[in-house]
């Protein structure tokens, strides 16, 4: 909570911090940005916390307001509660918190994890989106099983039994393309602190979205180990009728650093405005 706060003073220090209460348990929200200006829902990667995915958006500020949710069962201030991955309780978690929040509908970006929960609030509670941004997204398709076993699980294997920073490194250069020592407190904190939650997110089918009318977006990485650009690409293209544009940051690994947050930025705002 110490890096989080740290983070969120960083990115956004003119917030409001609430609390909603949903049937799932307690949520917390991050509000920042312009107040006049219409709404934007963030949800962030997995653990990330809000924070982090509101580094990337900074640039938004002035044109939205923003709502960054705290995944409930994470690493985060929403409570603990861990949902199912297979039922619709992530969507129906997202369209109580938005009730509460007074969000009839808002422009909502997915980032990674984060995208698969857009997903679920899509195929439950889809009138509560009025375009929707997939930035990394997962919940479309999985990395190969070679890769992912050399590049993630056993350098995350071998860091677990022995905890040297060396291995830490070589899981977190799989999906960061520099790693600094922000990331390597973040990741030995959160990785060594809680107890982890290493489920996949399941893949969206065609039959769960055939009633999902509106516009969306995607931003895909084109070295993302995780969840690769152009599969993620071709799955957006096959599953979304209204599939309206793509962006893809070059030589970028799954977690955007510095170097393209305005990039981002700019790409959402193209589209929403």
């Amino acid at each position: 909570m110490k890096l989080y706060d740290q983070r969120l003073a960083r990115c956004a220090p003119d917030h409001e911090s609430r609390y909603v209460t949903t049937s799932f348990g307690k949520t917390h929200v991050i509000i920042c940005g312009n107040r006049e200006k219409p709404p934007m829902v963030v949800l962030h990667g997995i653990n990330a916390g809000a924070p982090m995915a509101l580094e990337c958006m900074t640039a938004l500020f002035p044109h939205f307001c923003l709502y960054a949710i705290d995944t409930i069962g994470q690493a985060t201030k929403s409570d603990e509660t861990k949902l199912s991955y297979d039922d619709g309780s992530y969507g129906f978690w997202l369209d109580q918190t938005m009730a509460q929040l007074q969000l009839d509908r808002a422009h909502v970006v997915g980032i990674s994890f984060g995208a698969f929960l857009l997903q679920k609030l899509m195929t439950h509670a889809g009138h509560r989106i009025d375009k929707a941004i997939f930035v990394v997204p997962g919940g479309l398709v999985d990395g190969a099983f070679g890769p992912s076993m050399k590049q993630l699980s056993w350098p995350l294997l071998r860091f677990m039994f022995n905890k040297s920073d060396a291995n830490l490194k070589r899981f977190l250069s799989a999906f960061y393309n520099e790693v600094d020592e922000e990331a390597l407190l973040f990741h030995r904190t959160t990785l060594t602190g809680i107890k982890m939650d290493y489920r996949r997110p399941k893949q969206l089918q065609p039959n769960d979205v055939v009633h999902f009318d509106r516009p969306v977006y995607g931003i895909f990485a084109d070295n993302d180990v995780f969840f690769p650009g152009q599969s993620a690409l071709e799955r957006c293209q096959l599953l979304f009728k209204q599939f309206k544009g793509h962006h893809f940051l070059r030589d970028c690994k799954h977690i955007p650093d510095a170097r393209y947050y305005n990039e981002i930025s700019l790409q959402i705002k193209s589209w929403l405005t």
